[in-house]
């Protein structure tokens, strides 16, 4: 009996070590701007949701893995969920780097864009809500930032977010962040 617990055990750390029990972000290297150079996506490892699929085309034009419900494609949708990852190289801490990108975005979006922060199940979690209704494609965003690393150890803030038309189907999206960030396992 013995044996067979040292043998379990030896097993469990052995696939431990094999995969990852924490999220992860992937740098990937493709051909862009009509073959001209090449770009970097910082890609982080979440998984569609139930119902949704990666969009490919979609992702590889945007730099970001893009999801759609079954069905339908990028331009059809009428509500998406994107997840990319921006290379933090000076290790901002995530709160700070949300509030920098977030005065960034209020600079540039006009007298009628808001920002409202939404509960987190979290501390290590930010979500914001976005609203700019002067933006005909996306007018309303939750996004779910979160810091992370890549196998090297290098810092990246990854934005999870559902974005639409119209409130009502971004916000009946939103559930799907949560169950998005509890798979990918936020350290």
């Amino acid at each position: 009996m013995r044996r067979f617990i040292f043998g379990m055990a030896f097993v469990t750390a052995a696939c431990g070590a094999m995969f990852p029990v924490r999220a992860e972000v992937d740098k990937i290297i493709h051909v862009c701007d009509r073959q001209e150079r090449v770009c970097p996506e910082f890609r982080p490892r979440v998984k569609a949701p139930d119902g949704w699929t990666r969009d490919e085309a979609a992702s590889l034009k945007y730099g970001a893995s893009m999801f759609v419900p079954n069905g339908k494609t990028f331009g059809k949708a009428e509500v998406i969920i994107y997840a990319e990852g921006r290379y933090n190289k000076d290790r901002t801490e995530l709160v700070q780097w949300v509030a920098t990108s977030d005065r960034d975005w209020a600079t540039t979006s006009g007298e009628n864009a808001k920002i409202t922060t939404l509960p987190s199940v979290s501390p290590k979690i930010v979500i914001n809500r976005y609203d700019n209704p002067s933006l005909k494609d996306q007018p309303i965003e939750v996004i779910a930032h979160y810091a992370d690393l890549d196998k090297d150890g290098n810092s990246y803030i990854v934005r999870l977010a559902v974005s639409g038309l119209n409130e009502t189907a971004v916000m009946a999206a939103v559930p799907l962040l949560d169950k998005m960030i509890v798979g990918a396992k936020i350290p």
